[in-house]
């Protein structure tokens, strides 16, 4: 009997041991709401085999939950829409620095700073009438 269980746990241990060093997890804290993030997603899952763990909210309770967290904050990734929380973050320190040859190559320089990388943009269009208004009071 002693045997069995000997074995027993050591076939669980084994089995621990082997799922951990397999699974590969980023936690990603994402303010995003866009259904086109989910294809992404998927996609990079299918490539690299790591799997994203999301954790969602708005804006400021993830950045809340990342300041609480602290040096054990689980937070990998933190993606929002808004570049003024990404300010707001860099100026609370909540972010580690970033060295990446392939994001540094592939996005501008304008679009990122030591610690964090944009990757899309929008663009905000005025639309006046002319008739009513000259384009020097827009």
């Amino acid at each position: 009997m002693k045997f069995k269980s000997t074995l027993l746990a050591a076939a669980l241990a084994s089995l621990a041991v082997s799922a951990q060093a397999e699974e590969k997890v980023i936690n990603l804290y994402s303010a995003r709401h866009y259904q086109t993030d989910e294809a992404l997603y998927t996609d990079f899952t299918k490539q690299t085999g790591i799997r994203i763990n999301r954790i969602e909210g708005k804006e400021d309770e993830l950045l809340e939950r990342i300041r609480n967290e602290g040096a054990n904050s689980p937070a990998d990734i933190f993606i929002t829409v808004d570049a003024s929380r990404l300010a707001t973050a860099d100026t609370l320190g909540l972010f580690a620095p970033v060295k990446s040859k392939l994001l540094e190559a592939r996005i501008p320089a304008h679009l990122h700073t030591d610690t964090w990388f944009a990757f899309s943009t929008r663009a905000r269009v005025i639309i006046y009438n002319r008739s009513s208004l000259k384009a020097d009071d827009v």
